[in-house]
């Protein structure tokens, strides 16, 4: 992410860096193996101390990604109010897992996870981090809500907003495998958004 001219420099020295260290991390492996891919040649290529690398990043695999924290969703108010919930929800999901990557480094992190497997089983935990996440945030605002706070034919808000996490995610686990095992790309909105109605569809046929 290039550094905002409404940011401090202090906030901008601090992503300068974490794009460095990321950088330097993705490109060794990227020439190299992960296995000789240490914390102290990342550092090092960085020009930073490891202390400072561990700063940044808990581990070589998130430097090597480019993983962040993902942004806990602040639900925008009326939220729940209304129709079409499945795809606000999917495209909140959508937002808070793009949170958790580098910007615009889709084609890298395509050819790291085709030379490293193994590094998909990161990218499956960060997503059950995203969802965690929007789950939370809606099983709060249903806890508040007049018509959600009773939950669904029985079921808590918890579960509610687990279930309606749980379906949102479907139509971007479908867009995804549709690109292939490998990401080749951003998923584009239209993408995102058929997906959705060929859920909605499907769901609608099933009933």
């Amino acid at each position: 992410m290039p550094p905002s001219d409404d940011l401090s420099l202090r906030e901008r020295k601090k992503l300068e860096t974490w794009a460095l260290i990321h950088d330097a991390a993705a490109e060794l492996a990227l020439d190299e193996d992960t296995t000789c891919v240490t914390v102290e040649a990342i550092a090092s290529e960085a020009g930073v101390s490891q202390r400072t690398f561990f700063n940044y990043f808990p581990t070589k695999e998130d430097a090597i990604l480019g993983v962040r924290a993902p942004a806990a969703p602040e639900l925008p108010e009326g939220f729940l109010d209304g129709g079409d919930l499945l795809r606000r929800t999917t495209e909140l999901l959508l937002d808070v897992s793009r949170s958790g990557y580098a910007d615009r480094d889709v084609e890298r992190r395509g050819r790291l996870f085709a030379k490293y497997p193994n590094l998909l089983v990161r990218r499956r935990e960060l997503s059950l981090q995203c969802e965690d996440l929007v789950q939370q945030a809606l099983a709060e605002a249903m806890a508040v809500h007049p018509e959600w706070s009773r939950g669904l034919h029985g079921h808590g808000v918890e579960d509610t907003a687990r279930m309606l996490t749980t379906a949102a995610g479907v139509p971007l686990r479908y867009a995804v495998m549709a690109q292939g095992p490998l990401p080749s790309g951003q998923l584009e909105p239209e993408t995102v958004r058929d997906a959705i109605e060929l859920f909605q569809d499907l769901y609608g046929k099933l009933s």
